[in-house]
């Protein structure tokens, strides 16, 4: 059984974003366009459908990592902050994209609040991961096919 350790996160994330636009809990709010998603970012995202992938990557990493609270799901989008003279440090990414995305995916019923604090994925999740986990496998072995003939 595929599961989503077995393929490489690039490529399920990229699925994983696809499938989610259908979802309709899962909807980018007005002010995504113009928000930076840290403080060491200097403008907003360039894609126009960066919620989606953002999405997908919060829910594969609570997969990977769950029970994650907000907090420590900002240390994984963290980045150096140019401070102009003094030396960089390291930022946290926004909380409150990570918060919003989370609540989307409790209401779209991925993941549930975990009893010790954080989220963990819902057993529709864990579906979700490992189905679209599955597709990317098959997709990536007929592509190491095709190009082992030559």
């Amino acid at each position: 059984m595929t599961t989503h350790y077995d393929v490489p996160g690039e490529h399920l994330v990229n699925a994983l974003a696809k499938s989610l636009k259908s979802e309709d809990a899962i909807q980018p709010p007005e002010w995504s366009e113009f928000a930076k998603t840290a403080v060491h970012k200097e403008k907003s995202p360039s894609q126009a459908d960066w919620w989606y992938f953002r999405t997908a990557s919060v829910m594969r990493k609570v997969g990977v990592n769950g029970p994650i609270g907000t907090e420590r799901l900002s240390r994984h989008y963290s980045g150096a902050r140019d401070r102009g003279g003094k030396p960089n440090r390291s930022e946290n990414g926004s909380r409150k994209v990570l918060r919003l995305i989370m609540q989307q995916l409790e209401v779209a019923g991925f993941l549930e609040k975990a009893k010790k604090g954080g989220r963990t994925l819902t057993p529709k999740g864990q579906s979700m991961l490992d189905n679209t986990a599955f597709s990317v496998k098959k997709v990536l072995q007929k592509e190491i096919t095709s190009l082992s003939k030559y």
